[in-house]
């Protein structure tokens, strides 16, 4: 697969490269004197650069990046990588992706898309580029973006608990459990998810959940709270 897209990228640009010295050669020919074929020579010179050239189109990415405008940084960061895959500057393109879509994130009852591509662009630094120089600066940003997502996920939990939904609560905390277990949302998640499944009358299930609380996190702020339901739950039966 990544021969195939090699192969066409390098079709793309020796296409793009044959056209543009095929109108030189025809402007140099048809030309009413020398000053006028230099000056269009110049001219085909920079579009060539502009639009082909490794380091042109970094400097373009990182100025757009450096002006906030982080859309048009990813459309040329993602330029450079389809043009120059092997490029020694690779790793630091795709690493400015996901610093991109990084510096869009807002609070996580906005738009989550910006933390879900960012992290995508941070895991490829990591896997596509494992010995890069922006590997721990990848996996820093990659546990915030988890962070955030895992919150997300409370957030949404917590909301229907608040409706009194409290299936859909459980969907969303055992979510977090599942894709997120390694974040610091657990803890509170596992608490909460012991309470929704203890007031839709799954007693067993409020039990187990709230004893793993205490057993994974023995000095846990919801420790009082979580025991005091186990008790109620216990003197139920």
């Amino acid at each position: 697969m990544y021969k195939v897209i090699m192969r066409r990228n390098v079709f793309a640009v020796s296409s793009a490269v044959i056209f543009l010295s095929a109108t030189l050669l025809f402007s140099g020919c048809a030309g009413s004197n020398k000053t006028d074929t230099l000056s269009k020579t110049d001219s085909l010179t920079d579009s060539l650069k502009e639009l082909y050239d490794a380091d042109t189109l970094l400097k373009k990415a990182d100025k757009l990046f450096k002006e906030k405008d982080y859309t048009g940084a990813v459309q040329e960061y993602k330029r450079f990588l389809e043009l120059h895959p092997i490029h020694k500057s690779a790793p630091y393109s795709q690493y400015r992706i996901g610093l991109s879509y990084f510096k869009q994130i807002k609070s996580i009852d906005r738009n989550i898309e910006p933390v879900q591509k960012a992290l995508t662009a941070f895991d490829t630094v990591v896997k596509v580029y494992p010995g890069s120089d922006y590997i721990n600066e990848s996996m820093e940003k990659i546990k915030i973006c988890r962070d955030k997502l895992a919150e997300r996920e409370f957030y949404i939990g917590n909301f229907y608990m608040h409706k009194e939904d409290y299936q859909a609560a459980i969907v969303r905390f055992n979510n977090i459990l599942t894709d997120y277990n390694d974040t610091a949302v657990a803890e509170k998640t596992l608490y909460h998810l012991g309470v929704a499944y203890s007031s839709s009358s799954k007693s067993d299930k409020a039990k187990e959940t709230l004893q793993n609380l205490l057993i994974n996190y023995p000095e846990s702020k919801y420790k009082e709270d979580a025991s005091q339901l186990l008790v109620k739950l216990t003197s139920n039966l």
